[in-house]
């Protein structure tokens, strides 16, 4: 198996693309641990199907809007697997909002959510990796909102904005951490179905509808189309890759 051996952290591995590469990490070989702020009864699930595949597997709760949140859920992570070699920055949030009417604290909230904590995370891993000269591989998920808005959907500004942040981040830590042999990639997921955002898809679903008839392959993403991108990238198989963030959305970029 490609990472057999490896040990990997996933943030927001209890559901949705997370999940779906926390599950895949696995079936390549990898001991897991997934994050999960709530909906403990997921995470537990998830670890369960990792173990299943005969990995190790851990979940561990931790709110990253609590200070030193990120730092402390770290360590835990890598004492739960002895040592880790990958980093999927998973968690995330999204909020939608008019530009005209935007609260600039919401902005700055999710600049926080969706970029200081990743950086945070990927300061106290690389200093890991540093320290006991490891060499390991961070991979952050991003999206296509980052590249162009979605026309149809109104209020993307907040989810575009701090996702294009997290790809010079991305681009950024590469190029810094790259002497230390620990690479930096992303992955800008398209239109994706996940259970976690069923309820909202119902809600608008003319609007997702126009998005799925704006796909050239003619259909939103699963989490698993997700997931064999980011065992490629966390595999050796990638090892000249870094610094990258790679669209995976059905040909959405180019209509």
């Amino acid at each position: 198996m490609k990472l057999k051996g490896k040990k990997a952290i996933v943030t927001g591995g209890n559901q949705g693309i997370g999940k779906g590469i926390a599950i895949a990490l696995a079936e390549a070989g990898a001991d897991v641990v997934v994050q999960y702020r709530a909906e403990k009864d997921k995470a537990f699930a998830t670890v369960d199907e990792i173990k299943k595949l005969g990995c190790s597997a851990f979940a561990i709760q931790a709110d990253f809007t609590e200070k030193n949140a990120p730092e402390i859920f770290l360590t835990s992570a890598i004492e739960k697997l002895e040592t880790v070699d990958i980093l999927v920055n998973g968690a995330a949030a999204y909020k939608s909002g008019s530009l005209l009417e935007m609260d600039p604290e919401l902005f700055a909230k999710m600049q926080k959510l969706n970029v200081e904590i990743p950086l945070r995370l990927i300061q106290r891993f690389s200093h890991y990796l540093i320290s006991h000269k490891r060499i390991g591989n961070i991979i952050n998920i991003s999206s296509i909102s980052a590249i162009k808005p979605v026309k149809v959907i109104k209020g993307i500004c907040l989810d575009s904005c701090s996702k294009a942040s997290l790809d010079m981040l991305t681009k950024c830590a590469a190029f810094e951490l790259a002497p230390y042999k620990i690479r930096v990639n992303g992955i800008a997921p398209g239109p994706t179905e996940t259970e976690s955002n069923k309820a909202y898809l119902l809600e608008v679903t003319e609007a997702w509808n126009h998005v799925i008839q704006n796909i050239p392959m003619g259909r939103a993403a699963k989490p698993y189309d997700i997931a064999g991108l980011a065992v490629f990238l966390a595999s050796d198989e990638a090892s000249y890759l870094t610094g990258v963030t790679i669209p995976i959305d059905g040909g959405a970029l180019i209509t």
